[in-house]
């Protein structure tokens, strides 16, 4: 996602560097300021997250952080890329292009995705970008109480799922996602779906922003994708739920009626060729809007 106006020709002043993102504190608290200057709810912990599963880029302007761009492989043929910021202060100089031009050299001949506001939509398409689809973000406080389904086929994860899990993500992304999965594992929690012994869907939970973020969640149709969602609804009663949705995955509607309305949405964009999926699950809540 790119926040930032529409990119005019470089004019970048002599004092700005472009240089790989570490993990050094310097790094993530210019970059959580960085974040903060146009109203994203990140925190440290999810910039250094972000990091820790792919790698990124800085704009550094007399000592101080005025832009990003990160980026994760998935193998050797597709990538996605995300948390592009220009400070409000330093738009309009070209950051953006200049950032976008560095980040598709390092990321070679992969296909890539990323989710494109409004304003970040023209540079991409400069740069081989078109429309595959939107994601729609929903997100609220939830009531004190939400009560779990009846008859519900979810149930809590376990470490012995991870594999399973794995793989089902695989099929329904069409990459393979390890790192981010077990990463995912480490720091929240996730839910299974799983019939006569086979696991057919899987939904994951971690801190992210102003309180909890559902992604990815896969299942094989929307009704196991509602009780996915819906088993953290009610595990997060009382606290702010996040969950960014793919535009044809059929859940907006029954979303905003369970409290948690759509408060934006962005264009999803590919340069080359997406990997197919496999299997009956499909995606129907992103990781996140960067990470696909």
């Amino acid at each position: 996602m790119l926040d930032m106006k529409e990119d005019r020709a470089i004019s970048t002043h002599p004092s700005i560097i472009v240089r790989p993102m570490t993990g050094e504190d310097r790094d993530l608290d210019g970059a959580l300021a960085l974040s903060q200057a146009v109203s994203w709810p990140y925190r440290k912990d999810d910039w250094r997250v972000a990091l820790e599963l792919g790698h990124g880029l800085l704009a550094e302007a007399d000592g101080a952080i005025v832009a990003s761009i990160l980026w994760w492989p998935y193998g050797d043929a597709f990538a996605t890329c995300g948390i592009i910021i220009v400070s409000p202060a330093m738009q309009g100089r070209g950051l953006g292009r200049t950032l976008m031009e560095q980040m598709l050299d390092a990321t070679g001949d992969r296909a890539l995705l990323l989710n494109s506001t409004v304003e970040g939509h023209r540079l991409y398409e400069s740069f081989g970008f078109h429309d595959v689809g939107t994601v729609h973000q929903h997100q609220a406080r939830l009531p004190d109480s939400v009560p779990p389904l009846p008859d519900s086929a979810v149930r809590t994860a376990q470490a012995s799922d991870l594999p399973a899990i794995v793989r089902l993500d695989e099929q329904a992304f069409g990459a393979a996602r390890t790192r981010l999965i077990e990463a995912f594992s480490r720091i929240g929690t996730a839910a299974v779906i799983e019939r006569d012994g086979v696991i057919t869907g899987f939904a994951m939970c971690r801190r992210f922003g102003f309180g909890q973020a559902v992604g990815p969640v896969v299942a094989a149709t929307a009704g196991d994708a509602r009780q996915l969602i819906h088993h953290f609804m009610a595990e997060h009663a009382g606290t702010f739920l996040r969950i960014d949705i793919s535009g044809d995955s059929g859940l907006g509607d029954w979303l905003t009626t369970n409290g948690l309305p759509e408060v934006g949405h962005v264009t999803t964009m590919i340069r080359g060729q997406r990997p197919a999926v496999a299997g009956e699950a499909r995606t129907y809540s992103l990781a996140s809007q960067s990470f696909g």
